[in-house]
């Protein structure tokens, strides 16, 4: 698989934008449901004023798609992570943002190594990372699903394979304010 540039433009945008918009955990907002298509939740990266966002559901059905959306311009903000991760190894301070987006904080650097970033030739050998069963069912500890987007208007789809009663956290590693919590029932 050929491997994907990261541009170093990145830095500068991302944090930038964590200047910008301070560190929050942000939620999925906008309706709770799943979207027209029956058994399909979208969750878009978006902005939302000057913070960078998640927006979708909250909750989802076991077994349904989850379909990730990047509704951003890349060129502006730099490109996104959708990673599940365990509830306690998402950054919760400013200060661990920060420590995830220069990759110092552990999750954050396991997740770049799943997606085989080089960051002297400026690459990503693997955009796309599913452990465990196929689709979304795992978080990362040291391994765990994630997916890597360079380009607005860029989606990926997969299953809801975790069991009903689960809570999967999520974040964008390179904005590590971008958070929030899918509920599987």
């Amino acid at each position: 698989m050929r491997a994907r540039h990261l541009r170093r433009t990145v830095a500068l945008a991302a944090v930038t934008a964590l200047g910008a918009t301070g560190f929050a955990t942000v939620g999925a907002s906008a309706a709770d449901r799943q979207d027209d298509e029956g058994d399909v939740a979208t969750l878009t990266m978006a902005v939302d004023g000057k913070a960078l966002v998640f927006e979708g559901p909250t909750r989802v059905e076991a077994g349904a798609d989850l379909r990730i959306v990047n509704e951003t311009d890349p060129r502006k903000i730099g490109p996104h992570t959708f990673s599940l991760v365990e509830k306690d190894l998402r950054p919760n301070s400013e200060d661990e943002a920060k420590d995830c987006f220069k990759f110092k904080l552990e999750v954050c650097v396991d997740i770049a190594k799943a997606h085989k970033v080089d960051f002297r030739k400026e690459t990503i050998g693997k955009p796309d990372v599913e452990v465990g069963k196929k689709g979304w069912d795992a978080s990362f500890g040291k391994k765990g699903d994630t997916w890597f987007t360079f380009e607005e208007d860029e989606e990926t789809e997969r299953k809801i394979t975790a069991k009903a009663g689960s809570k999967l956290f999520y974040l964008c590693v390179i904005h590590p304010e971008m958070q929030g919590k899918l509920k599987v029932k």
